[in-house]
């Protein structure tokens, strides 16, 4: 009869372990939620800032964020994420609301669009500043002494006697 008795300690010591590991896992489980939002924060914060500089608006497959294909999803410098369904309705998502899956999606799609964009931009005012000082140079090479003549031959002014009545 002993050995009964035991049986019934030995399955309460079970239980009791068995809810201190779920205890346990349920306390990491609750840290990690708590870590993935201030790192979704803090990534969210600091891409706000390039992406606002930059302008750039992103349209993104709408998979990545569990929409149906009908669906058009635009990532907009804000990180607003602009869903515009069949019907023309639209709607707003914010970046750092989605899931971790959707976040990390959107990260993988939408940073090398973006850095390809910046790359175009960048290219595009590049050329444009060497034309503006491909420009500057020629207007430079003006002998000094013609733009005083220039100057001074245009500052004739015409005075014209008034006189009372």
């Amino acid at each position: 009869m002993a050995s009964k008795g035991n049986a019934p300690d030995y399955n309460l010591a079970a239980a009791v372990k068995a809810m201190e590991d779920l205890v346990d896992e349920a306390v990491q489980v609750y840290e990690l939620d708590k870590e993935k939002t201030n790192v979704i924060d803090d990534l969210y914060n600091s891409l706000k800032i390039i992406t606002n500089y930059l302008s750039f608006s992103v349209d993104i497959q709408p998979q990545l964020i569990s929409l149906p294909e009908n669906v058009r999803a635009i990532l907009t410098p804000s990180l607003d994420i602009l869903i515009i369904k069949p019907n023309f309705k639209s709607e707003t998502r914010r970046f750092d609301q989605l899931t971790l899956d959707e976040t990390s999606n959107i990260i993988r799609f939408a940073i090398p669009t973006i850095i390809n964009m910046a790359r175009v931009d960048r290219e595009i005012k590049n050329r444009k500043i060497s034309f503006l000082r491909e420009g500057a140079k020629k207007l430079k090479r003006l002998p000094s002494s013609s733009q005083n003549d220039m100057i001074s031959a245009n500052d004739t002014v015409n005075v014209e006697k008034v006189e009372r009545q």
